[in-house]
């Protein structure tokens, strides 16, 4: 009976190891150590600083900040700026940085249209900024000299002296007269500005364009000498004074400049149109977050396509 009685007390630790061993095997244990163990290292490797309430009174002024001074200031004086001159900046920008929370601590911005729009003033130089940003290609910059070559060409010109008699002095038909018989004589063109009435009209127009004729003597008058052959006298020719003799020494075609003589021109209406064409595309965008009703009544007229 003993025997029996300490073999049947051995073999309880080992029913009971078995059991343990059972049940450290049940997935349902690893599941749960494994979450513990993720869970842990996402509480230790994600853990957030202590989130600081803003200080109002607190001006900071980071690198970032001398850094953007630095380079307005260099772009504005045309070189690196000085110590001395940062300095200066950065006093300015934390006097505005205290002046204008003061400001909107006692409400002064509500309602104020300059206020506004210098708000607008600085997005829209913001879009400028981000624009500048870009720089054209060689295939950019041709391909928009071809597609805007009116822009760039020289306009047809013409060289004319001019001899010039007064309807008020001579009348219509005496000025008239008058310029007629000069055109039948021919003078000699280099000696006609002693010739006719004074005025205060330049007797010789030398590469004039079209729309410079139309400014000094009129529409009709441009029209008229427009295609008249060289090396001939013609006359008489009505202007918005009176009327002419004119000479013709030469007409020249429409010029295209070659790209590489206008490149800085063409660059910078480039640039140009491409800044506008973003501010439009940056603005359309913001714009379509929004809602307007003008007297209660939806409104989007403002947004161009």
């Amino acid at each position: 009976m003993f025997f029996k009685s300490r073999s049947s007390k051995k073999k309880l630790p080992k029913t009971n190891n078995q059991k343990s061993l059972r049940f450290l095997r049940e997935p349902l244990i690893h599941f749960f150590v494994l979450g513990l163990v993720v869970f842990g290292l996402h509480a230790v490797l994600d853990r957030k600083p202590v989130t600081i309430v803003d200080d109002p009174y607190l001006v900071e002024v980071s690198s970032a900040d001398i850094e953007w001074m630095w380079t307005l200031l260099n772009k504005k004086m045309g070189r690196e700026p000085t110590g001395q001159d940062l300095k200066g900046q950065v006093n300015q920008l934390i006097r505005e940085q205290i002046l204008s929370r003061e400001a909107v601590a006692m409400g002064l911005d509500e309602g104020d249209m300059v206020v506004r729009r210098r708000l607008v003033q600085k997005v829209e130089f913001l879009f400028k900024d981000l624009s500048e940003m870009t720089e054209p290609t060689e295939d950019d910059l041709r391909n928009y000299y071809t597609e805007n070559r009116a822009k760039y060409e020289m306009p047809p010109q013409v060289t004319i002296t001019q001899v010039y008699f007064s309807i008020d002095s001579r009348g219509v038909d005496g000025a008239k007269q008058a310029a007629q018989a000069l055109t039948k004589e021919g003078p000699d063109p280099s000696k006609a500005s002693t010739l006719g009435d004074a005025s205060i009209l330049s007797p010789k127009c030398a590469q004039c364009s079209t729309r410079e004729i139309i400014n000094q003597f009129g529409t009709d008058f441009a029209k008229a000498v427009k295609n008249l052959e060289p090396g001939s006298w013609y006359g008489p020719i009505r202007s918005t004074y009176g009327f002419h003799a004119v000479y013709i020494y030469a007409h020249q075609e429409a010029i295209l400049p070659k790209l590489e003589n206008i490149i800085d021109r063409v660059r910078n209406d480039w640039m140009f149109e491409n800044q506008e064409e973003n501010e439009r595309r940056v603005y359309k965008e913001i714009r379509s977050r929004y809602r307007v009703l003008v007297e209660g009544l939806p409104y989007d007229l403002d947004v161009k396509g």
